[in-house]
């Protein structure tokens, strides 16, 4: 085997294991993401009370550009970590399915429909994850 060869061999094997490092980092990314999505989803907001259907009981609803509020929390715990890889790229993600009716009940909250003004959340929660994730691919490879 000449020099070039277990050069080029050696490379192969740093850049696999490099690409291995940045697929398990990803997965500690999506994390942070999702544990910013539970920070940010919570808490008491300042918009109007409501009677929860079928109690006597209320809560109280996010005002326009706060984050939604929390009334039964089905769309704060259903954010799931993801990470896809496509060739050398490699993207951390959280995602949430639930729907009401046949939309997306995270799109309808963060864009606002006709009848009800936006509630801004994705931002926020990647500032409040950003810094962290930024750490975590900061640390030295292989």
């Amino acid at each position: 085997m000449s020099a070039s060869q277990i050069v080029i061999d050696t490379v192969n094997v740093t850049v696999e294991k490099i690409r291995q490092q940045v697929e398990a980092r990803s997965y500690q990314a999506a994390n942070e993401l999702r544990t910013s999505a539970l920070y940010i989803l919570r808490g008491q907001r300042s918009g109007r009370s409501y009677r929860v259907p079928g109690t006597r009981r209320t809560y109280q609803a996010s005002a326009p550009g706060e984050p939604p509020a929390v009334r039964t929390g089905i769309f704060r715990l259903s954010w799931t970590p993801r990470v896809t890889t496509d060739g050398n790229s490699v993207r951390a993600s959280i995602e949430s399915d639930v729907t009401v009716g046949r939309y997306n009940l995270g799109e309808l909250l963060e864009n606002g429909t006709s009848r009800m003004a936006p509630r801004p959340y994705k931002e926020r929660i990647k500032e409040h994850a950003l810094p962290k994730i930024k750490a975590i691919y900061a640390q030295p490879y292989v």
